[in-house]
């Protein structure tokens, strides 16, 4: 037997053996199909040469051993060259043939029923998919025959190049790869500007070595994810909640196209656990979209918008929402990233917005990314807020008892007046102390970290006096329990403007905050110097948006140190000073919340906002039952007979001189002494001024 025919005979050996399929086999399928349409002397078939004898080793490649190329370069393939190098990849690619499917095969029979896909839609997947897994032999033959037959060295979208790996006709490529047709516009297969064929990153990481399960819906799309609060946690959302419950109720039923829910708000405020809660009110699954590539970082925008898409038609219909995640990723204004992208062209997303019969939630932290045309697409719009202080004080403490964190209510009323925390901030502040076996102390400890994460901001307490605000030291001319009571009963209005005037230390900034805490309201305190600008109608400007805050957030907002800004427009000289006057005393005759104004000199304001104020209160000294209630409270010892000669303290005294007392050997002589220096001077209600 001489060479020729041992070789021939090993041949026939080895087509009756089985061969797994791999990208390398695979190559020799193309390079088969190549061969049935090539004229032998043109560029391509030398491309084609040149290829066999650089990975005729790795492909083992029959034919005797003779290059197929020639060696001179530049003279084209030789017919008997030719005809050689068909016999030895026929002979190949039969071999290959009788392989099984791989994973590529695999999932291609797997999603073909449920996409709709063809063999041609198929064949074009499969070579893109191959491309993109570096398989060196695929990646090869596609360049070198894609450059010599003028086209770019990469999988792209050019019919006669995949025409002829695949043997196809290239109108029916061109066909295929029309955006409406069913391979992009399911979003397996995404096709850039750049013409680039891209398939969808879960599935190249899956085709790599995961065969198909069953149903394969779960291994392309983001398992469901559950909720981590209870529907009662988003009770501070009140009717909109309820609204969003209702219209993805109808929506699953009715199977109704294009429904999207936007929860947009700070950083922190729940929007994804919401999200969560609410597909699992509704009895949903809540599905991510495509938040991470095939190596587990961020994806491209790109990506993300082709994972929607596959979403949309694979999710189980009735059943099934989609989460879309910082939205502000696919809406942001445009960059040079869309310089070969779809994400280009408005009109795409305005489509992807108007189609499909899945529910979208996107969620995203600044509004401003959206342009009006994107939100009027919006079903539903819904902005998360801080929740109010009671609301935060009662799910910090059923919080805590869900996490078996003994966290008694007061401390739960401290930590919600501290931390105006979200419900999602709470609750993983809560599981870290309960991993930390901890206790409340633990719980501010771990939300001052998050929250300063969070906001960049760190959250200390107020400098408070060392004990409890006492409404018992406020001297007022009305009766402020009953004002309270009267404040926080439920059905009480809210549209209530208070004047609250005194000398400094009369408490009237502390007061205000007591006030909003027994309304069960958080503040908004605003001092002249938050306001005022130097710039002409910039101080009008802060008014206004001071006002608006506090009438969107539902705060309580406290101006101090009025006097600043509301002085008497009789003594105004310039333009600008009676502006910013009469638009504070509009803010406070249309505001519709709670608004307290403090100053110092209550004769030097405008006599047209003495008028605007429904509660006026004039806080004065301590009287001395107050006084000697005042010494007992921060120095914890019998007030001294002289106390009561000095009648014009205040509680502010009392919390300085005991912050004072801590730096000396202080004694109640001592103390007396720096009291009776803090009140020398003061009559009435003034202290004297002078050099």
């Amino acid at each position: 037997m001489d060479h020729t025919d041992f070789l021939a005979h090993a041949e026939i050996i080895e087509l009756d053996r089985p061969h797994p399929k791999t990208d390398q086999t695979q190559a020799l399928l193309y390079a088969r199909n190549l061969t049935r349409t090539l004229e032998p002397r043109s560029p391509l078939a030398l491309a084609l040469a040149q290829w066999a004898d650089e990975y005729r080793a790795s492909l083992s490649l029959p034919g005797g051993g003779a290059n197929f190329a020639p060696l001179t370069p530049g003279r084209p393939l030789t017919q008997a060259a030719w005809q050689r190098l068909c016999a030895a990849l026929t002979r190949a690619a039969a071999r290959a043939a009788g392989a099984g499917p791989d994973f590529v095969d695999q999932w291609g029979q797997a999603l073909a029923p449920l996409l709709g896909l063809d063999p041609t839609d198929l064949a074009i997947l499969g070579l893109a998919l191959r491309y993109r897994h570096n398989a060196l032999p695929v990646m090869a033959l596609v360049d070198r025959i894609a450059t010599a037959g003028g086209a770019r060295a990469d999988v792209t979208r050019h019919p006669p190049t995949l025409s002829r790996l695949l043997d196809v006709p290239a109108d029916a490529i061109a066909a295929r790869l029309r955006a409406a047709s069913p391979l992009p516009a399911s979003g397996l297969l995404r096709i850039d500007l750049d013409h680039s064929l891209n398939p969808l990153p879960i599935l190249r990481t899956l085709t790599r070595g995961t065969p198909p399960d069953a149903d394969p819906i779960d291994q392309l799309l983001a398992p469901p994810r559950p909720p981590s609060l209870a529907w009662a946690a988003f009770a501070h959302l009140g009717e909109a909640a309820d609204i969003a419950a209702s219209l993805l109720r109808a929506a699953l039923a009715g199977r109704e196209p294009a429904i999207h829910i936007l929860l947009h708000g700070p950083v922190g405020t729940g929007k994804t656990s919401f999200a969560a809660t609410l597909a699992a009110h509704v009895g949903a699954d809540l599905r991510p979209v495509a938040e991470q590539d095939e190596d587990g970082n961020d994806p491209s925008r790109n990506d993300r918008l082709s994972g929607l898409r596959l979403a949309q038609r694979l999710a189980p219909p009735g059943r099934s929402v989609l989460l879309f995640d910082e939205a502000e990723d696919l809406f942001a204004p445009r960059d040079r990233e869309d310089e070969y992208s779809h994400r280009g062209s408005r009109a795409y997303l305005h489509r992807l917005l108007e189609g499909g019969n899945t529910p979208v939630i996107w969620t995203a932290n600044d509004i401003g990314a959206f342009g009006p045309a994107v939100l009027r697409r919006m079903t539903l719009c819904l902005e998360l807020k801080i929740p109010a202080l009671p609301v935060r004080a009662a799910l910090w403490h059923s919080l805590a008892a869900a996490e078996g964190v003994a966290l008694p209510l007061p401390a739960a009323r401290s930590l919600a007046k501290l931390y105006p925390a979200a419900p999602a901030l709470a609750a993983t502040a809560l599981r870290a102390t309960r991993l930390a076996g901890g206790n409340a102390a633990t719980a501010e400890t771990i939300l001052r970290g998050l929250t300063h994460a969070v906001t960049g901001h760190t959250q200390v307490p107020d400098p408070a006096p060392p004990i409890a605000f006492d409404p018992a030291l406020i001297n007022a001319d009305a009766d402020i329990p009953a004002l309270l009571a009267r404040l926080a009963a439920a059905d009480a209005p809210r549209a209530v403007s208070l004047l609250l005037s005194g000398p400094p230390g009369t408490g009237k900034s502390a007061l205000a905050r007591h006030i909003a805490e027994a309304m069960g309201l958080d503040i908004l305190a605003c001092r002249a110097s938050d306001l005022l600008s130097p710039y002409i109608g910039g101080t009008e400007a802060n008014i206004a948006h001071a006002f608006a805050t506090a009438r969107a957030d539902n705060l309580f907002l406290l101006l101090d140190e009025a006097d600043s800004f509301l002085f008497d427009r009789a003594t105004a000289s310039r333009v600008w000073e009676i502006s910013q006057v009469n638009e504070l005393l509009t803010a406070i005759a249309h505001h519709t919340g709670p608004v307290a104004v403090t100053t110092n000199l209550p004769d030097r304001l405008d006599h047209a906002a003495l008028r605007r104020f429904l509660v006026k209160l004039r806080l004065t000294y301590l009287t001395p039952p107050q006084s000697r209630r005042a010494w007992q409270g921060f120095f914890k010892s019998q007030p001294p007979a002289a106390l009561d000669a000095l009648p014009t303290l205040t509680a502010a005294d009392f919390a300085q001189t005991h912050r004072a007392a801590a730096l000396t050997d202080a004694n109640d002589s001592w103390r007396l002494e720096r009291l009776r220096a803090e009140s020398e001077g003061r009559v009435g209600g003034e202290r004297r001024m002078g050099f």
